[in-house]
């Protein structure tokens, strides 16, 4: 009956119903909701929605998206969670959940789901992903990644400017298998990242098994900050370089635990293959890697006879098995090569590592060649610091905080402070900082049930002087932190609630 209205009904009408259209919806997915499958919902999504997908296994139900700023969060929990699971090739000749166009598709979001199985026919490359991604800057918390062709394969030709952020996640059992053969070699991946990206973070991520000559990383990106993960091939994971650094770039290594497992295909750890990208420079510091294949490992195969401007690799703990024999490095030793301060244990079962058998290489008393033996690894050319701030203890729990407690830094991933187990009780632990890198407004979230309890969050820039300062109460809402002022580049986020201090990263970009 709208012909009967006064013209001025009419305009606001039509007003509100473009405000209402404005804004963004929730969608909830699950076996007892209206929609039962994540595809059901892919063409009634608008840019920034989000979509809840209930625990369960969602069976063979792969979905391109054509939409941007979506977030996709599980609500699983423990034995029932959510779980995007293919059995055979994918149809879409891509992957479980693909955006293919950038500028339509960019900026997802990612918690908390498991992609388990994704492959696709030799005829479509063989190459299926969890997560194949081609538009614009994409964030990866809290998930796994199993049984994939590839975990996450990211890449467009048409974009160069690309953001991966993969946070506290898993990979496992990822790469080209051939009739359940787990030496086929495919050289499918974990994680692929092309050159499409401009800036990769990794961080506090658990790789283990892979299989069919898989790298556990391979990266292209201009930037790669791999940070505190630890990266285990397993003894029967059959892969190839737990690291690939494929066409150069800046690339930042540190605090992580690397093994070297008894049944890889080429045993070995870092390879360097190309310089190409616009910056050739190489950092690799306070990392622990292990090897234990019984015969000979090489640690860096450098292809590169030149180009490379920077090569530092200080802090460093090579442990290996009994009578191996170990080559530093294949290839070509960069020119540039600064070498400081590292140690190289002919036997990691009694260097005086915690607890190897379960992979807690946390440090003991008895590791004296380790302990206040380190130096000040300084700054990259690009003035980040190289002292690391954080240790890993499990993927799915918070980074520890590392500081220094001796006269010096500890050689290696973790700093000895006396205790015996990394696995301490720890009460700031479920941290989210959203989106990450962003253009300086961030959400930071910390899932506390004490209202009553008062957090310190302080920023520092890399020269560490303090821009940012607040107290609050009550983190279980969302506080946001604006650095929209402040130059792009990373800044540490500090959390203190009086009795424990938590550090964090932030990108502005």
């Amino acid at each position: 009956m709208l012909n009967n209205l006064p013209m001025k009904k009419i305009l606001f009408i039509t007003l509100v119903l473009v405000t209402v259209n404005s804004f963004a919806s929730v969608w909830y997915i699950g076996t007892s909701r209206t929609y039962t499958l994540p595809s059901q919902v892919k063409n009634l999504v608008q840019d920034g929605d989000t979509i809840y997908i209930d625990g369960g296994i969602y069976a063979n139900d792969a979905t391109k998206w054509a939409k941007k700023n979506l977030k996709f969060i599980g609500l699983g929990t423990a034995s029932n969670r959510t779980i995007l699971q293919y059995t055979g090739d994918i149809s879409n000749g891509k992957g479980i959940f693909v955006f293919e166009t950038p500028g339509t598709c960019d900026n997802p979001y990612f918690e908390n789901i498991v992609f388990d199985g994704a492959q696709v026919s030799d005829a479509n490359g063989g190459n299926g992903a969890g997560i194949r991604f081609q538009a614009n800057n994409i964030t990866v918390n809290h998930c796994k990644f199993m049984n994939c062709q590839n975990g996450i394969l990211e890449g467009n030709s048409n974009v160069t400017t690309s953001n991966v952020v993969i946070t506290n996640s898993e990979f496992y059992n990822n790469g080209y298998q051939l009739q359940n053969d787990p030496t086929y070699s495919g050289y499918e991946h974990n994680i692929y990242i092309s050159a499409s990206a401009d800036t990769l973070i990794v961080m506090n991520c658990y790789f283990h098994h892979p299989r069919g000559q898989a790298n556990s990383l391979k990266t292209r990106a201009q930037r790669s900050f791999i940070l505190y993960n630890m990266i285990d091939e397993e003894a029967t994971g059959y892969g190839s370089w737990e690291l690939d650094i494929a066409q150069g770039g800046l690339n930042i290594i540190m605090g992580n635990i690397i093994i070297q497992g008894s049944a890889g295909a080429n045993h070995g750890i870092i390879g360097y293959d190309a310089v190409t990208n616009a910056l050739e420079d190489f950092y690799f510091v306070n990392n622990t890697v292990i090897n234990q294949f019984a015969g000979n490992i090489k640690y860096f195969n450098i292809a590169p006879a030149s180009g490379i401007n920077t090569f530092k690799i200080y802090n460093n703990i090579f442990a290996t098995v009994a009578g191996a024999s170990n080559t530093m490095f294949t290839g070509n030793i960069p020119a540039v090569l600064d070498s400081s301060k590292n140690t190289n244990p002919v036997n990691y079962l009694t260097f005086g590592f915690t607890n190897p058998s379960v992979n807690d290489y946390s440090l003991t008393a008895s590791a004296i060649v380790a302990i206040d033996k380190g130096i000040n690894a300084g700054m990259t050319n690009t003035s980040y610091s190289l002292t690391p701030v954080s240790m890993y203890e499990s993927f799915d729990i918070a980074l520890l905080s590392r500081a220094g407690t001796g006269m010096a830094i500890d050689l290696g991933a973790y700093e000895y402070n006396g205790a015996t187990d990394i696995a301490e009780s720890k009460t700031i632990r479920n941290i989210l900082i959203y989106p990450n890198p962003s253009n300086g407004r961030f959400q930071l979230q910390i899932a506390d049930t004490d209202i009553s309890k008062l957090y310190g969050i302080e920023i520092y820039n890399l020269q560490g002087i303090m821009v940012y300062a607040v107290s609050v109460l009550n983190l279980l809402r969302t506080n946001e932190i604006d650095l929209s002022q402040y130059p792009e580049g990373m800044y540490l986020v500090r959390i203190n609630d009086g009795s424990e201090v938590v550090d964090r990263e932030i990108i502005k970009l």
